[in-house]
């Protein structure tokens, strides 16, 4: 395997190593028919991304400093179902959906994680997770039955950083209990900015994971993989170098 000198990796978790079984709008609206919402996911798609994007604006990190993650999704909650349906029942919604999205109902395991994971660990290499996430994310993968790989999960709501911020890398390099330095660490994620950017900008190793790659910079082509199985099949075969 190629991974020489690579004594960490760590994963981002939402289009990396989880996917979700349906797009959120989808799930949300079926949950709110539930209580008479008459929309269709469709409907509700732009207000919710642009609510996700204010409540970002307004309370970073899940609100992290100003009210707390759960106040923070159910606002994103009530302002993409406001007008359409009571606010008893947009209450009872927001903790329907906060309860779904720590289980299965709503993640599915990405293919090739496992194997991936595996393949590591094979190699003795430390494996960790670093994501932008409110504490759910610890249960999520313990339902998910993923928890047991990892010899850490930070969330950016408990450690009060979000990637970029190179801070939360030297965080996640600080918890590996071997000897390293930030050559030996390696991320690998779906966000250019906050993944590949930010390891990159802390020193790190970094790959890309998505399969929109007509904005890549030619520079990150050969460090981008359409999913964590190509991921996986390549470093079976020898054929990933990092520098």
């Amino acid at each position: 395997m190629r991974l020489p000198g690579i004594k960490l990796v760590t994963f981002d978790v939402t289009n990396t190593l989880l996917k979700f079984h349906k797009p959120p709008w989808e799930h949300y609206a079926a949950v709110a028919h539930k209580f008479g919402f008459k929309g269709n996911g469709i409907s509700i798609k732009n207000k919710l991304l642009d609510n996700y994007k204010h409540m970002t604006k307004q309370h970073p990190n899940f609100g992290k400093d100003t009210i707390s993650w759960e106040r923070w999704w159910g606002k994103v909650i009530e302002m993409t179902f406001q007008g359409d349906i009571s606010v008893a029942n947009i209450d009872m919604i927001s903790k329907k959906l906060i309860e779904d999205y720590k289980t299965p109902i709503c993640w599915q395991i990405s293919e090739g994680s496992e194997d991936l994971i595996k393949i590591l660990k094979q190699s003795n290499i430390t494996i960790g997770v670093i994501s932008n996430f409110d504490p759910r994310l610890h249960e999520i993968l313990f339902n998910l039955n993923l928890n047991k790989y990892f010899e850490f999960v930070i969330t950016s709501y408990e450690v009060g950083i979000s990637k970029p911020d190179k801070k939360i890398f030297q965080i996640a390099q600080g918890k590996c209990k071997k000897d390293i330095d930030s050559t030996q660490c390696l991320h690998i994620g779906d966000d250019i900015t906050n993944d590949y950017i930010g390891a990159t900008e802390a020193g790190w190793n970094a790959l890309l994971i998505t399969n929109s790659i007509k904005h890549i910079e030619s520079q990150v082509l050969d460090k981008t993989f359409l999913n964590l199985k190509e991921l996986c099949e390549k470093l079976e075969n020898n054929e990933l170098c990092l520098r």
